[in-house]
C-alpha cells in the first residue's frame, strides 16, 4: 500500500471514528461511566493507528513494546476492574508477550549469522511477539472485551432493535472494515482500480538509483508499481512525467533484483539522449503510443531471445556476458551454442564455452548472484564467400547478446569441401576447404570411438569424388574398425608395399598392404618408417611427372609410422622419420597433403604435426594432445576437449569456413548412429 493511499485510509477511518464517538456513543450511553471510555482510547482508536502508523514504520519487536506499554498504561488508569471482564488475564497475556518482544529486541543482530542460537530465539521471538502483539490483535481483545464489559449489560433488557444496538453494531462493523481493509485494498480495490483506469496513462514503476553507462539503469521500485514482463517498455521523466512525448529516453525492463526491504528492476535503454538526473529520474510504465523507432530497434523486436549483455573484461577474442536470471532454464543453454552481438552493422556470431558464478552489490549492502558466460567470436558469416570472417573488435559494455535463433539452412555452392557438421543451435556450416586444408595437411585427433575413421573415410570418398589421388597407409587394414573397412569398396584397391605404383592405381584411393615377413621387426612398430619414406618418395616421383594430380597420403595410427623419438627403438628408425618430416615440409609444393589420424597425440613426432594447419579434435583426455592444442587453440576450448559429447568436434585451422576455433556437431547421419 502505498504512503499515500495509507494517509487516505488513516484519516477515513480516524473520522468515521471519531463521528461514531461523538454522534451515536457518546449521545445514546450517557451513564456508562469514565472506564467505558477503553473501547475508544485502548481499542478502535489504536487499532486505526496501529494499522496505518505505527506498524508501518516501526521494526516488528520494538512496534510490540510500545503497543504492551500503551495497553498497561490503559489498564492501570481503570477505576474498577473488576468490571472490566479478564482483566488479569489479559495483563498477564501483555506482560509475557512484552517480554518476548523484549528478549527478541535485545538478542536480535543483524550482523550475526541466522544459524546461530542466540538468532534463531531472537527471531522465533519476533515472529510469535509480532503475531500477538500486533495491534489487530492486541487492541481487538481490548475492544471486544470492552464491548461485553460495558455494553452489552445496558442493552440485556431490550428486546427490539433500538438506537442503542445501532450504535454497537456501528462499532462492530467498523471494527470488521478495518481488520480486513488491507487484504480488501490489496485484492479487490487495487486491481479494479488498475482496470478502470486510464490505460494510456503511463503508470510510476520507481526512481533512478544508479545508472550503468552506457544504457543501463538501476531503479527502486515504488510501493504500488504495476506488474512488469521481460520487453515492457518504459520512459524516464520526471515524478509527473510532465514530459511526455519531447525526447524521452525509452526503456526497456529486463529483470527484477531483490533485497531483504527492497525491490530493484534493471532496465536497458532503447535510444540515446540525456538524463536529467536533477529532475529526469523516475520511470513510468507505458502500454500504448511507443514510437515507430523504438518498435523497429533490433533490440525491441528480438527482445524474446535476449540472454544477458556484454559484461566488463571482455576482449577482442572473447567476451564476459552478464546472463539474465533464469534464461539457461528458458533457453536450454549448453556449451558449444551460438549467440550473436550487433555491433558495426553486424551480427558477430560468438560460441559459448564457459560459464561461472558471480555476485554483484545492489544497494551497496545486498548481493546478487548471477552467471557470466563466456563466449569465443566466431565472426560474422558471408554468404558469398561462405565463411566467417573475423571482426577484429570488442562490443561496447552493456550491449545486449541474443540467442541465435535462425533456421535457415545454408547451402554450400563449393564443392571441393567436406562438412565436417554444424555450430550447435544454428545452421551454419563448418567444412573444410581441400584447396587450402590437403596442400596445408589435416590432422584428425580423439581417443577410441570417437569417430575419428568414420570421419576420415567420408572425408577420402569426397576427395575421390572429385578426382584426388588417396594413398592410406594403414597397419591393421584387417580389423573391423579400421579406416579401410570404412571407407567404399568400390572406390579402393589395394597394391603390396613392395610392389608400390600409383601410376598403375585404376582407382582413386589406394590402400597399401604391407609386406611385412622379410623386414626386421626387432623395433616394433617403428620399422614401417623405412618403408613409409621409400613409399613417400614414390608419391612423390609420380606427382612430378603428373603436375596437376593432386595427392593425398593418409596415415591412420600415425604412431605407426612417424613416431616420436621416445617411442620405440630409435637406433635404426628415426633418421627415416626424420627423412619423413623433410619430404611432409615441401610435399605442399607437389600438391601432395597429408591426413594425420592419432588418438595420442605424444606418439607422433611433432615436427610433423605442427605442420598440420587444419585440426579437427574429437573428444581427448591425454595432457599431451591438451599441449599440442594449445598452439591453435585457447584455455577454455582446451578444458572442453575432454567432456566434449561423442559427435561433437573442435575443428580449427587454415582449411575451416571459421577463421576461430569452433565447437561443430557432426552433420552426417551415418556417424550418430
Amino acid at each position: 500500500m502505498s504512503k499515500l493511499k495509507n494517509l487516505i485510509y488513516l484519516f477515513v477511518f480516524a473520522g468515521i471514528l471519531f463521528v461514531l464517538k461523538f454522534l451515536l456513543i457518546d449521545k445514546f450511553f450517557i451513564d456508562l461511566g469514565k472506564d467505558a471510555e477503553v473501547w475508544f482510547t485502548s481499542g478502535l482508536l489504536l487499532i486505526v493507528l496501529g494499522i496505518f502508523v505505527t506498524e508501518k514504520y516501526f521494526t516488528k519487536s520494538l512496534d510490540v513494546i510500545v503497543n504492551i506499554v500503551l495497553l498497561l498504561v490503559v489498564l492501570s488508569m481503570l477505576e474498577n476492574i473488576g468490571q472490566f471482564l479478564l482483566y488479569w488475564p489479559l495483563f498477564i497475556y501483555s506482560l509475557l508477550v512484552g517480554a518476548i518482544a523484549f528478549l527478541s529486541f535485545v538478542l536480535i543482530d543483524e550482523e550475526k549469522d541466522r544459524n546461530f542460537l542466540s538468532q534463531k530465539v531472537a527471531h522465533s521471538a519476533n515472529l510469535i511477539a509480532s503475531f500477538l502483539g500486533s495491534s489487530k490483535m492486541l487492541f481487538s481483545i481490548v475492544f471486544i472485551l470492552s464491548i461485553f464489559s460495558y455494553f452489552i449489560s445496558s442493552l440485556e433488557n431490550n428486546f427490539l432493535i433500538n438506537k442503542e444496538q445501532v450504535a454497537v453494531l456501528s462499532l462492530i462493523v467498523f471494527w470488521g472494515m478495518l481488520i480486513l481493509v488491507e487484504p480488501i485494498d490489496k485484492k479487490l480495490i487495487t486491481p479494479l482500480y488498475e482496470k478502470i483506469r486510464d490505460r494510456t496513462k503511463p503508470k510510476l514503476i520507481g526512481r533512478v538509483t544508479k545508472r550503468l553507462n552506457p544504457d543501463v539503469v538501476y531503479v527502486e521500485q515504488s510501493s504500488g508499481s504495476p506488474t512488469l514482463k521481460l520487453g515492457d517498455i518504459a520512459v524516464i521523466d520526471d515524478i509527473k512525467n510532465s514530459h511526455a512525448g519531447k525526447g524521452l529516453i525509452y526503456a526497456m525492463f529486463v529483470l527484477e533484483l531483490k533485497t531483504d526491504n527492497k525491490k530493484y528492476l534493471y532496465f536497458y535503454c532503447l535510444n540515446s539522449g540525456t538524463i536529467n538526473i536533477a529532475k529526469q529520474i523516475y520511470l513510468h510504465k507505458i502500454e500504448l503510443d511507443i514510437p515507430e523507432e523504438i518498435m523497429s530497434s533490433e533490440v525491441y523486436k528480438n527482445r524474446d531471445n535476449i540472454i544477458g549483455f556484454v559484461h566488463t573484461n571482455s576482449d577482442i577474442d572473447v567476451i564476459k556476458i552478464k546472463m539474465i536470471e533464469d534464461v539457461d532454464e528458458n533457453k536450454k543453454l549448453k556449451e558449444g551454442d551460438l549467440i550473436a552481438v550487433n555491433f558495426y552493422k553486424t551480427s558477430t556470431k560468438y560460441q559459448i564455452i564457459n560459464v561461472e558464478t558471480d555476485s554483484e552489490s545492489i544497494d551497496g549492502q545486498s548481493k546478487k548472484g548471477g552467471k557470466i558466460i563466456t563466449a569465443q567470436q566466431i565472426g560474422y558469416w558471408q554468404d558469398d564467400k561462405q565463411k566467417f570472417n573475423d571482426v577484429g573488435w570488442v562490443p561496447s559494455v552493456n550491449t545486449p547478446v541474443f540467442i541465435e535463433t535462425s533456421t535457415k539452412e545454408i547451402k554450400i555452392t563449393n564443392n571441393n569441401v567436406y562438412k565436417v557438421g554444424i555450430v550447435p543451435r544454428s545452421q551454419y556450416p563448418i567444412f573444410v576447404d581441400f584447396e587450402e586444408s590437403v596442400s596445408h595437411h589435416i590432422a584428425i585427433i580423439g581417443k577410441t570411438g570417437t569417430g575419428k575413421s568414420r570421419m576420415a573415410a567420408q572425408i577420402l570418398e569426397k576427395m575421390s569424388s572429385i578426382d584426388y589421388k588417396v594413398v592410406v597407409f594403414e597397419v591393421d587394414r584387417k580389423n573391423k574398425q579400421s579406416l579401410t573397412s570404412y571407407i567404399n569398396t568400390d572406390l579402393t584397391e589395394e597394391q603390396k608395399s613392395n610392389e608400390f605404383d600409383l601410376s598403375k592405381a585404376t582407382k582413386n584411393i589406394v590402400s597399401v598392404d604391407w609386406q611385412l615377413e622379410d623386414k626386421d621387426k626387432g623395433g616394433g612398430t617403428i620399422n614401417l618408417s623405412d618403408m613409409t619414406a621409400e613409399l613417400i618418395e614414390k608419391v612423390i616421383g609420380y606427382q612430378t611427372k603428373n603436375e596437376n594430380q593432386k595427392i593425398c597420403i593418409v596415415m591412420e595410427e600415425a604412431y605407426d609410422f612417424i613416431p616420436e623419438n621416445s617411442f620405440g627403438k630409435q637406433e635404426f628408425g628415426q633418421p627415416k622419420v626424420s627423412r619423413i618430416s623433410q619430404m611432409v615440409l615441401k610435399c605442399r609444393k607437389h600438391n601432395i597433403g597429408f591426413l594425420i589420424i592419432t588418438q595420442r597425440t605424444a606418439l607422433v613426432t611433432k615436427t610433423i604435426l605442427y605442420q598440420c594447419h587444419t585440426i579437427i579434435a574429437l573428444q581427448s583426455f591425454d595432457e599431451t594432445s591438451k599441449t599440442f592444442m594449445s598452439a591453435y587453440i585457447n584455455q577454455k576450448y582446451l578444458d572442453s576437449m575432454s567432456i566434449l559429447p561423442r559427435f561433437r568436434a573442435i575443428v580449427v585451422g587454415k582449411g575451416s569456413s571459421c577463421d576461430k576455433p569452433v565447437i561443430v556437431d557432426f552433420f552426417d547421419s551415418k556417424l550418430v548412429k
